[in-house]
């Protein structure tokens, strides 16, 4: 019978060797850090819709240990796809077409990134 490190150690390579064969990322980066720190946590990574549906989500900075939402800005890449409403760390997308875009969420050079899939 064999160990169950050795189980848990096996199944780790598998996934980390099937992870490194899938295609080239398309989305932007998941996180920057600022010089100071910073750092842009979203609700989701992603967000799936149907035309017309609405989703909605939350962002905050993290920066030693406090949340805050000031000074984030909202910005959708493709307006075609879906359409956004954003205010104090929150937003909400409302999906137009079918497609895929990005909401980016910036503040002061730290930046995260949620996907808006709308079929």
């Amino acid at each position: 019978m064999r160990s169950p490190s050795l189980t848990l150690i096996g199944a780790t390579a598998l996934s980390l060797s099937l992870s490194a064969c899938g295609p080239e990322p398309i989305a932007p980066a998941d996180t920057a850090r600022a010089a100071a720190g910073d750092r842009i946590l979203t609700s989701f990574d992603r967000v799936t819709l149907a035309p017309r549906e609405r989703a909605r989500f939350r962002a905050v900075v993290v920066n030693a240990g406090a949340l805050s939402s000031a000074g984030l800005s909202f910005v959708m890449r493709d307006p075609s796809v879906a359409s956004l409403a954003a205010a104090d760390g929150r937003a909400q997308v409302q999906g137009l077409a079918t497609g895929r875009t990005w909401v980016l969420v910036q503040r002061e050079g730290a930046e995260d990134s949620v996907e808006v899939i709308v079929q």
